[in-house]
Order: structure tokens, then sequence, then C-alpha cells
């Protein structure tokens, strides 16, 4: 459908502009903040969806983020009274180093971003280059993007294909297959969670307003069903440095459970200042802030046995109240795209945890972030560091061999792959093969060491055997 109007016009008179209005709907289909949309059909075309803006909301968005502005400077420079009982606080900030107008104006910003349809009609052309079924360029990432008719879009009015599908959280209660449904619409959950990973990790190019109204389950011509994207006002573009400290922070907490670490990757991940952690006392603080924030947000199985490393839940419900108090101690702060992608994902976890109240997306996450971490196709060195960290030995410093095949049995169990199609995709890898000479100094390096040491182990047994008694003679003699 793509390449057959590829180069077409839909509209070349009066007449047809005129039956193509006319077939509009009285009422809109769907309505949001800032648009409405319509459904039409186009002649020599079929049926499309005509997304409206409302008349005058620039206006009232920008006198809004005038006074949310105002208001984050005034709550910014509060500072505690001279008459405080707690005398150390007196002329400090109350909100601490928080960067409310920061934030707040990274956020209209956005908002007004998503009032410019020309860049949305942009967005969903990227989009759709990537990671559309019919015209992808992504071969892991396959959803169903629909077509934008360029010539009828303009900055204030978007016309695109019209999709045919049901919400994911649309489930028959009385239907007899109910529990299929369920199934059917919880698999493609996880596979928007699957791609939104593909998109944050592998491209840089992030949907990142995944809500339950832009996600569909379309029906395709053979019958079967596949992810529909819809409403492309926020597509976030993320730092090769943020999308390593993703991997390596996620396999260092879940695997290692190595909280140093994951407060280093912290400045990977544009929360915290560099020089932050250059104070041996202030970093101190703050990794012990980490580890009770993370205490908070993460329940550890209690059964921690078993033939792959336990993988805890997310409470995204406490996320918000111990990210503030860290914002509240420290210069931490949260980038755009650090919280549209977290917005994302936590979305899209409420999806699947209505339809399965026992759903996990670290789940999903950890196998994600292993599998890149072990192959590294950006040939990154933060993660060619982060994957023989966490295969050497707390004790000896070197790779072991242990660690690194239960970090296999991770990916193995938790992807569902064969070890035989791992190993071939760790030989096959780039970033693999980097790293190969390392391991095998490191090995060689541990053999040499427990020869060395089984040998004064030895020689010290035979000089007691042999030695010891002539000398104990002789002295006594």
């Amino acid at each position: 459908k793509d390449q057959k109007h590829k180069k077409q016009f839909f509209i070349n008179n009066d007449e047809e502009l005129r039956l193509f209005l006319d077939s509009l709907s009285d009422e809109p289909v769907a309505a949001a903040s800032i648009a409405q949309i319509y459904k039409g059909y186009l002649p020599g075309y079929g049926s499309v969806a005509v997304k409206v803006q409302r008349p005058g909301i620039r206006r009232t968005a920008e006198k809004d983020a005038t006074l949310f502005h105002t208001v984050a400077t005034w709550l910014e420079r509060l500072e505690w009274p001279d008459w405080s009982p707690v005398v150390s606080s007196r002329g400090e900030r109350i909100f601490g180093s928080a960067q409310f107008v920061k934030t707040v104006d990274e956020f209209t910003r956005r908002v007004l971003e998503e009032l410019d349809f020309e860049r949305e009609a942009d967005n969903m052309k990227l989009f759709g280059d990537m990671y559309c079924n019919r015209r992808g360029s992504t071969p892991d990432v396959q959803v169903v993007v629909p077509q934008l008719i360029t010539e009828l879009s303009t900055r204030r009015v978007i016309v695109m294909e019209w999709l045919e599908g049901k919400k994911l959280t649309d489930i028959c209660i009385e239907c007899d297959d109910r529990q299929r449904e369920i199934d059917e619409n919880l698999s493609l959950v996880r596979k928007a969670i699957e791609v939104t990973l593909s998109q944050l990790l592998t491209t840089g190019l992030v949907h990142s307003d995944p809500h339950v109204a832009n996600l569909l389950k379309v029906r395709t011509s053979d019958g079967r069903s596949e992810l529909g994207y819809l409403d492309f006002g926020l597509i976030s573009a993320v730092p090769q440095r943020f999308k390593d400290g993703v991997v390596c922070a996620t396999c260092q907490l879940v695997f290692a459970r190595n909280i140093e670490a994951v407060a280093d990757l912290c400045v990977d991940l544009g929360l915290l200042p560099e020089e932050k952690l250059e104070d041996p006392e202030e970093r101190k603080r703050f990794v012990n802030a980490l580890e009770e924030a993370l205490n908070d947000v993460l329940i550890w199985p209690k059964d921690e046995r078993g033939r792959s490393t336990a993988v805890p839940r997310v409470r995204f419900e406490k996320a918000l109240a111990s990210v503030s108090t860290l914002i509240k101690r420290f210069e931490f702060t949260v980038p755009p795209y650090f919280l549209n992608n977290a917005r994302a994902i936590a979305t899209l976890e409420g999806i699947a945890l209505k339809l399965d109240p026992n759903f996990n997306i670290l789940n999903t996450i950890y196998p994600y972030s292993i599998n890149h971490l072990m192959l590294n196709p950006g040939v990154s060195k933060k993660s060619e560091e982060t994957f023989l960290e966490i295969c050497r030995s707390p004790k000896t410093k070197l790779f072991d061999h242990n660690r690194f095949m239960m970090l296999l049995t991770d990916w193995s169990l938790l992807t569902g792959y064969r070890k035989r199609k791992i190993y071939w995709d760790l030989i096959t890898s780039i970033g693999t093969r980097r790293v190969m000479s390392r391991i095998v100094r490191e090995s060689i390096m541990k053999r040499i060491r427990r020869i060395r040491s089984l040998w004064y182990k030895h020689f010290l047994a035979y000089w007691e055997q042999c030695w010891m008694p002539e000398l104990v003679g002789y002295h006594a003699h």
C-alpha cells in the first residue's frame, strides 16, 4: 500500500475535496487534550484518520507554561526561616538541590513540541522507516505504523491511514475465549516492551508515549494479531552514554547486586554530576541513600536459590517518593530522555499488570540487558568493562568461569534461547571478540596463581616432612 500510493496525489480538484470533507464523521471518534480525531474516506485511497488541533490550544499552553515556570522558580528559592527548630537548616533551601525550573521548562517545551504537527509528521515518517512491518529497516522490530498522507497534512492537521483495531485492555468479560484473548493481548504488551527496549538500547529513537490509547491490536489480512502504534508527538533521541548506562546498571543491580557500581553509573545515566562522587564522604552518603531507595522500590524473592539469578519485582508506586528523596538530598537530576523512557516502560507495565497481576517487567528488561552487555553491538568500552567486572571473582578479581556460566544460564532461561544459539552469537559478535583476549589472559593468570599456590603448598609440606625434623634435631643438639 505504501509503494502503490507513494507519489499519488489524492485531491486533484474541488469535487474530490468536497467528497473528502463530506465523508468526515460528524463527531470526533477520539479526543485528547490538544486534538480531536475524525474518520473520513479519501477517494482513491480508503479510510483515513484526521487529527485536528483544538483552536487556541497553543495560546493556552503558552500561558500555562509561564505559570508553571513562575511557580517552579518560587519553589526552588524557598528557604527555611530563621525561626526553624533545626538550627543547621536555617537559610538553606527547603527542597535542597532540586531543579524544578529546569524540569518544568523541559516538560513545557515537550508539550509545545507536541503542538507542532509538522514535527509529529516527521516523527511518524522516521518511526515508520525504522520500525514499520511493511517498510522498516530494523529487522528485530516489526510493528504496524500508519502511513502519513503528506499532501493533506499541515501544522495543525494530520491525515493518516486508518488503523482498525482494539485497545490492549479491551477484554470481553463474558466470552468463552476470554483467557485466550488475555494471553494474546499480554503477548502484544510484552512485544511493546521489547520494542521499547530495542528502541532504547539499539536505535536510540524511542516512542515515549505508549499509553493504552496509543497501542492497538491490529488484525492483518492473514488473520494474525500485530501491534499498532499511534500518536508520534513524543519521540525521544537517546544518547549512547545513556544506553550503555541502562544496560550496565541493570546487570550490576540484578546479577551482581553491586550498589556502588550502580551509583557510579548514575553519572553515565545523566542523573548525577561526576564531581559529586569525587568526595569519598559524599560518595558514601549517596551509595547508602541509593541502597535505601532501591530496597524500597525493589522486592527481592525470598528463595534466591535456583538455576538462574532471582529477578526482583519493581514497585513503581514507590519510585516517585524514592527519587524525590534523592533529588532533595543530592544534585540528582532527571534528564528528559530518562523521564520519557521511564514513563514509557512504567505505562507498559501498568497495561500488563491489568492483564496479569503477576507480570514482572524486569523479567523482560534483565535478559535484554544481558544480551546487549555480552554481545556489545555498539562496541562500548563501558559495557566491555562491566561485562568483565561482573564475571570476575570478588576474591581474586580475575575472570571466573562459574560466574560466566551463570550469566549464560540467565540469558538462556529468561529468553528461551538454546545455549547453542547463545554460543554462536557470542562467537560471531564483534563486542565479544574484543574482550576474548582479556578473558584468556585473566584465565591464564588465574591458572598460574593456582599452580603457584599448589607448588608452595607442596613445597611447604615437603619441607616440613623432610627438613624440619633434621633442623629440630640440630638445634636440640
